[in-house]
């Protein structure tokens, strides 16, 4: 082959290499172009989820705000007037709601009875808990003391007298209400037979009927102390009960 065919052939090469190191660099360059634009979408993705959670997180943040506002004006109007005699309009002018804001909230009197029956059941789970503590003797003069404090808020003896009047004609707030009192009164039965089986309560006592009979002289002592200025001290009814659930009837 001639000098300069070989030198044509050798500059044919070095111009393929220079264009193929070219093109391996465009690629390259385009491919991290691409790889930053996909990382900035990444980004502009995450960013929107976020956002969107954060709104609607203050969404909901401010529709458990107002439903506990019309809840609150809900119990203002029922123990001032009673369930019967409370409108839907008479709680959303107390609420400071509109009455088209009130229903998409709650549909209806008896879903606003029905929250506050849910929110009545929360407060006590805490007391059911407590109930589970050992030794159960103790547990259950602690939950006297504070089912005590709790039934004589004014608020609760009223709304107790309200649930009480408005039972008798209507079944479902009856029900809803009732079920709570039951599952407060299974735990204090089931605290009651393991203070039992500890020795510091006397086994001889018909425990579910006991739990409820707890419960009525409590809120009654409650009521009467709120409403009538009963002098009962709340260290001579805690006294009474041990009597009463001693297994010599006395304490141990």
């Amino acid at each position: 082959m001639p000098a300069w065919q070989g030198f044509r052939h050798a500059l044919r090469g070095a111009r393929f290499c220079f264009f193929a190191t070219r093109l391996c660099h465009f690629s390259a360059f385009f491919n991290l172009i691409l790889n930053e634009r996909s990382f900035i979408n990444i980004l502009g993705q995450r960013s929107v989820k976020h956002s969107e959670a954060l709104v609607a997180s203050k969404r909901q943040q401010q529709t458990d705000s107002r439903r506990a506002q019309i809840v609150e004006a809900a119990l203002a109007c029922f123990v001032s007037s009673g369930f019967h005699q409370t409108g839907m309009r008479d709680i959303a002018d107390a609420a400071g709601v509109s009455l088209g804001n009130l229903y998409n909230h709650f549909p209806n009197k008896q879903a606003l009875i029905a929250e506050i029956a849910a929110l009545e059941a929360l407060e006590k789970q805490a007391l059911m808990d407590a109930l589970a503590a050992d030794p159960a003797r103790q547990a259950i003069r602690s939950f006297a003391e504070r089912y005590l404090r709790l039934c004589e808020r004014p608020e609760d003896v009223s709304l107790t007298a309200e649930v009480l009047a408005e039972a008798a004609r209507n079944a479902e707030l009856a029900a809803m209400f009732a079920a709570n009192r039951r599952q407060l009164a299974d735990a204090l039965a089931d605290a009651l037979r393991r203070g039992a089986a500890q020795g510091e309560i006397d086994d001889s006592l018909p425990f579910s009927a006991c739990a409820h009979w707890l419960l009525d002289a409590l809120e009654g002592c409650a009521i009467n102390r709120t409403l009538l200025g009963a002098r009962l001290e709340t260290a001579d009814i805690l006294t009474l009960i041990d009597k009463l659930l001693s297994t010599a009837g006395g304490t141990r």
